[in-house]
């Protein structure tokens, strides 16, 4: 993890420090006596003592001046860090993208409707014809439909007014970003960082998170490059963002007859203790399900053998924990 440097000193304090001791400086030699001439016949000029007023009341306000300074930077940077520490780990929402622009509403005025106004004047030509073609306009206005006349007689010469309603611009989804980014960092930028110490902590705190999300991803990655198994026979296979992922998958083993019989203990223990937890209902427990072959094929390593064989496999008996076991 990347330490922060808490110290204030950066460039503006420099800046401030060198002030304040040019004014020492020049309050210091304001308060030196004045030197004497070593030239026989040099008198001290009377503006000597005024000079040395002079120089001391500059000094003192330009130490007047460091202080306000020191002090206006010392709370910017207070606040800086106050700022910093308020919002670290804090999200922002940031409004997507403009996809489509909005409009304002506005309103359509009529205008002319030039190809209707032309086919009126057409039928107006018709009906008071020139009297050059006074034979041929006749003949096409005879010729004409009534209701075609009458139709372009109706048709509209203008267009209506209408209101355009506004229309609110569409914008993609918005979306969640730190508070604290990188454009903190630029003085340029109106909600940038007032001073060089908030900067330079912000630099720091900037350079932790993503030193931090790159340890995330390291680690998520050799998870992700981790071998699983569920048992030595059955599947094995990776973890991919939270879902087992199988590369091989294995092929179980069948049960010897010592497991068998185990399951056939633990079963047996199952269905008594549900007989005693329903005995009150009545349920009983079918006698053929509590029955175990007493001798069981497969001896356990640590079984012994007796002296005595069985009668169907002609096979010698071992005992373990109580149990008889025969060979295979």
């Amino acid at each position: 993890m990347i330490d922060i440097n808490l110290s204030p000193y950066t460039g503006e304090q420099q800046a401030l420090d060198r002030r304040r001791r040019m004014a020492e400086a020049l309050q210091q030699q304001a308060m030196s006596p004045i030197e004497m001439p070593t030239m026989p016949g040099v008198a001290i000029s009377p503006y000597a003592g005024l000079a040395k007023l002079l120089q001391g009341y500059i000094a003192g306000k330009n130490l007047s001046r460091a202080d306000e300074e020191q002090k206006a930077y010392e709370t910017s940077s207070q606040e800086d860090i106050a700022r910093l520490l308020r919002n670290i780990g804090q999200y922002e929402t940031v409004p997507g993208q403009v996809i489509t622009p909005g409009k304002e509403a506005i309103y359509e005025p009529s205008v002319p409707i030039q190809e209707n106004l032309d086919r009126k004047q057409e039928l107006v030509n018709l009906i008071a014809p020139d009297p050059t073609n006074a034979a041929r306009a006749a003949i096409g206005y005879n010729l004409m439909r009534p209701e075609d006349r009458e139709r372009i007689t109706n048709l509209p010469s203008m267009t209506e007014g209408r209101d355009i309603p506004a229309v609110a611009e569409e914008r993609g989804p918005s979306r969640q970003v730190p508070y604290l980014s990188t454009e903190l960092l630029d003085p340029t930028k109106p909600n940038a960082m007032k001073t060089g110490t908030g900067r330079m902590m912000l630099a720091q705190v900037l350079m932790q998170q993503e030193a931090q999300k790159q340890a995330a991803a390291q680690a998520e990655l050799a998870a992700s490059r981790q071998i699983h198994t569920l048992n030595p026979e059955q599947t094995a296979g990776r973890f991919v963002n939270g879902q087992f992922v199988p590369l091989v998958t294995g092929k179980p083993k069948e049960l010897t007859d010592y497991q068998n019989y185990q399951l056939q203990i633990q079963n047996n223990a199952n269905a008594i203790a549900a007989a005693n937890a329903q005995d009150k209902s009545g349920l009983t427990v079918n006698p053929e399900a509590l029955q175990i072959n007493p001798k069981i094929k497969g001896v356990p390593p640590l079984a012994k053998k007796t002296n005595r064989i069985d009668v169907k496999t002609k096979k010698p008996i071992y005992i373990f924990n109580g149990e008889e076991y025969i060979e295979d």
